[in-house]
């Protein structure tokens, strides 16, 4: 017989266990915030902003999200691998909405068209025709979607502003995928990416990516948060602050430490 101690730890797993499944429904999004469509002036670090709204929703997909960039006329050839943002899990699954962030220094400096691919592979829990809701008749499918677009460098154009894109009259222009986690259910045996697996709802919702908008301030300290990223390294390939007693001036950093506690925002720097 199970004691009063035993029995109230149970419950409380359970309930635990309800409050994790409930976190993870309902409807998350994937927003392109840049690049974008449109000619922009040349830039010495060029961001890579991925929005993620409800971003629980989303790692609940073991999404992996990958981007390339390249001249507009490098062939397939010679095009690199792609870099991913995300391999299975988000860095962060809190809050409204969490933002993924990269840059590319001294390659979008110059006049040029560019083409920019992204990819994001996500998993979704299916019950076949005719079978039962039990874990053995459970699909666990692989899904991808790549999408790609066009920009242009050229001097004298507008410089690149985030909170300018993410305004009303531009955010719309974003593109984006939306995912509606209806329920979920555990996860075939062989598969061991995690416990759960979210079922999908078909066809998914229309994207809002204008709910993934940009603050002046966090703009800025994204932009301070990767010129910091670069001059840490003995031989930077940007121009950096001038350094105070032998180190860097560190007001980047710190910018970019206050904005990840105070907006509530996550940047995966690659450099």
């Amino acid at each position: 017989m199970f004691s009063t101690k035993t029995c109230a730890i149970a419950v409380s797993l359970m309930v635990s266990l309800g409050a994790a499944d409930k976190a993870v429904l309902g409807v998350g999004e994937v927003d392109l915030i840049f690049p974008r469509n449109g000619t922009f002036a040349p830039m010495t670090i060029t961001p890579i902003v991925f929005g993620i709204q409800n971003p629980a929703v989303i790692d609940g997909l073991y999404p992996i999200l990958g981007y390339g960039l390249w001249t507009a006329d490098t062939s397939p050839d010679n095009q690199t691998d792609l870099t991913y943002l995300t391999d299975g899990h988000l860095p962060n699954k809190t809050g409204p909405v969490s933002f993924l962030i990269d840059g590319i220094a001294n390659t979008h400096n110059t006049e040029n068209q560019w083409r920019f691919v992204w990819r994001l592979i996500w998993t979704n829990c299916s019950i076949p025709d005719n079978e039962t809701t039990s874990e053995l008749s459970l699909g666990l499918g692989d899904h991808v979607i790549a999408q790609s677009l066009l920009f242009t460098t050229k001097k004298g154009a507008t410089p690149l502003n985030l909170t300018t894109l993410t305004a009303d009259d531009k955010c719309n222009d974003a593109q984006a995928l939306t995912f509606h986690a209806t329920t979920t259910m555990p996860a075939p045996l062989t598969d061991a990416r995690g416990e759960t697996c979210a079922v999908l709802k078909s066809p998914s919702p229309t994207p809002t990516p204008c709910k993934a908008s940009i603050a002046p301030a966090a703009a800025s300290s994204i932009s301070s948060s990767l010129t910091a990223s670069y001059c840490q390294y003995p031989t930077p390939v940007i121009s950096c602050p001038a350094k105070r007693n032998g180190a860097p001036i560190n007001e980047a950093t710190s910018h970019f430490r206050w904005w990840l506690a105070g907006v509530l925002l996550v940047g995966k720097l690659f450099v």
